[in-house]
């Protein structure tokens, strides 16, 4: 997934800076949860310490702020709309999209994970991304929809019936069966009128989300902007791992500087290392080789 998904799917800027926040010790995330969300110092201990780290669970925020009325406390409604505010920016929404791409690539390498149970992000996005790419996969298309509108808009997502486990293998079978024909590798290539590329889509290097900072490699992709994929380099090294005891726990650790994202006209691909646009496959053994 790369940035001029998130423009033509979401159709939201994909500039700006940094999303950023300062470190706390475990006794500030403390006393800031007592403080914003209207919790006692046993209740804030609990939340924390089953997170094992200065977070708190999306479940818990949306029990708190969902029992608000109207006959509460003032204290007690300002509470409530921080405790949504927080759950909001926590399951959705991001000031920065690069950021909210950031944390969506976190959370996928998280859900590789065999001991993994959930996955967190934008998932409106990873939905709309999947429609866009595996033809069969796609749901029905809105009919109201026009090509003037960000593409999340194409799509009306069907009620799916029968159990959850079921449902999952059929996908995964049905995916598995994929054939080269079956994924659109440029989907916008007939909409760039509307959805232009953003020079900032061929920036390399890193995206950031407060404390997380994952590789952004457009190299590896270049099938997917209508150009030749050619040997991409080498992936890009961490400067430090950690792998803990949970899934939470796993991390990576790659350099990072605001300075570099904030003057990215200066950190994308030169017009040589962008490749060729790619000739139009007439069959499966031409499109192989491209």
């Amino acid at each position: 997934m790369t940035l001029d998904d998130v423009g033509t799917i979401l159709g939201i800027p994909i500039i700006g800076r940094s999303v950023n926040a300062v470190t706390l010790t475990d006794q500030q995330a403390h006393a800031l949860v007592v403080a914003s969300l209207g919790v006692n110092d046993a209740k804030a201990i609990e939340k924390l310490s089953s997170t094992r780290g200065q977070l708190v669970k999306l479940e818990w925020l949306q029990s708190k702020f969902s029992g608000c009325k109207d006959s509460d406390t003032e204290e007690s409604i300002a509470c409530a709309a921080k405790t949504y505010l927080l759950f909001l920016l926590g399951s959705t929404l991001f000031s920065d999209k690069s950021a909210a791409l950031a944390y969506l690539y976190r959370q996928l390498g998280f859900a590789t994970r065999s001991t993994a149970q959930q996955m967190a992000g934008y998932m409106t996005l990873l939905e709309a991304w999947i429609y866009e790419y595996f033809r069969p996969l796609k749901p029905h298309q809105n009919m109201e929809y026009t090509i003037q509108f960000p593409h999340v808009h194409r799509w009306t997502p069907h009620q799916e019936f029968g159990s959850t486990v079921s449902h999952l293998q059929a996908l995964q079978e049905e995916h598995d069966r994929l054939a080269f024909h079956e994924v659109t590798w440029d989907p916008y290539r007939d909409c760039h009128q509307y959805h232009p590329y953003h020079e900032i889509t061929f920036y390399t290097g890193c995206l950031k989300c407060l404390d997380v900072v994952e590789p952004y490699p457009p190299e590896r992709v270049f099938r997917q902007f209508g150009r030749v994929q050619t040997i991409p380099p080498m992936p890009l090294d961490p400067i430090r791992a950690i792998r803990g005891v949970t899934v939470g726990r796993y991390r990576m650790m790659y350099h990072y500087l605001d300075q570099i994202w904030e003057s990215w006209e200066n950190h994308v691909l030169s017009a040589r290392r962008k490749s060729n646009p790619v000739r139009r496959p007439t069959n499966y053994v031409d499109g192989y080789m491209q």
